[in-house]
């Protein structure tokens, strides 16, 4: 939709008036689009409009943001005081607009990564109770759809590719095809052996995707968590593997000391060595997969196809998630 049709929509469902709109890019959520709107007022807000995930996505960061004020975009209700709008199949929703710098952008010093301990700490401590025990789902170890789509993926390199940038996908894939197939495997073997186990961490609320590009330091100097649409109750290890050896992103992992500032910040926790690996394994399967999707897609422009190829680059790089997740693939 362009501008003009997304304040329409968004005026019918909230009492904002004189919206104007522009698209935010970035991010590789092929599920979700996002607006930065400012009304007739001044007043700055993030639209949502989203796919994927569920309504926790909303429901979790209204709870820590009342708990926790300014951790979490601020949500606002819509007239009918619901905090999303169901629309053919999409939700909807409107947050306060959080000013501030990405960790993307500043990597954090050492009174963040202790600031990011502690909040994932109160994140993993809230109640779960009233609408956030209604809408938040929990932990499976069904590691089915990223499985699936990662064998979809993987087929394809088996074709000869006609296309420059397809081309470019084979050459990064065929390399490393035997090592994300064992990732694959064993990532199943996991999941079957969690299923079965008496003995997990409780389970507790998790953001799901806690990197540095959903950390803001906000202008008011404090630290907040973006994007909640992969929140989901599971072991505290879901949102730690995002720390905790490095992290997720190639090129900004975080250090011995780094991990170390965070995890004096968030507490003790005796960390399950299985649910790491699972949980590094899956992340494997679903950026490998995504990533692919990107590049061969015709409805893929050049700058995307480009940017996935940047990032599928770094997951094969030697501080990636493919040496992360095939470093406990061969623990009994």
């Amino acid at each position: 939709m362009d501008p003009t049709q997304v304040g329409r929509v968004v005026g019918e469902h909230y009492a904002l008036e004189g919206l104007e709109l522009a698209p935010v890019d970035g991010g590789a959520d092929l599920a979700a689009t996002l607006w930065k709107a400012v009304d007739a007022r001044g007043r700055r807000f993030a639209v949502k409009w989203s796919t994927g995930g569920s309504p926790a996505g909303t429901v979790l960061p209204a709870a820590l943001d009342a708990a926790r004020p300014g951790s979490a975009p601020a949500p606002v209700p819509a007239r009918d005081g619901s905090l999303w709008t169901d629309i053919g199949g999409t939700r909807l929703s409107v947050t306060e607009w959080l000013d501030g710098t990405s960790g993307f952008d500043a990597p954090l010093d050492e009174r963040g990564w202790r600031a990011f301990g502690h909040l994932l700490a109160d994140l993993h401590t809230l109640p779960v109770e009233g609408g956030v025990r209604a809408v938040l789902p929990r932990e499976a170890f069904d590691p089915t759809r990223w499985a699936d789509q990662f064998e979809r993926v993987d087929a394809e390199p088996d074709a000869v590719p006609s296309e420059k940038k397809v081309r470019r996908l084979a050459e990064l894939w065929h390399p490393h095809r035997a090592e994300l197939r064992e990732v694959h495997q064993h990532t199943h073997s996991l999941a079957e052996r969690l299923r079965s186990r008496g003995d997990l961490p409780r389970y507790v609320p998790c953001h799901g995707d806690p990197h540095l590009g959903n950390l803001v330091l906000t202008d008011g100097g404090s630290l907040a968590l973006l994007d909640f649409d992969d929140a989901v109750l599971a072991p505290p290890e879901r949102d730690l593997m995002f720390v905790l050896g490095g992290g997720v992103l190639a090129d900004l992992a975080a250090s011995d000391e780094q991990q170390r500032w965070f995890m004096e910040s968030y507490g003790t926790h005796a960390v399950d060595a299985d649910l790491l690996v699972y949980y590094r394994g899956l992340r494997l399967l679903e950026d490998t997969s995504e990533l692919a999707t990107i590049v061969l897609a015709p409805s893929s422009t050049e700058d995307d196809r480009d940017e996935a190829l940047g990032h599928l680059t770094n997951v094969f790089s030697p501080t990636g998630m493919l040496v992360q997740a095939r470093s406990g693939t061969h623990r009994p």
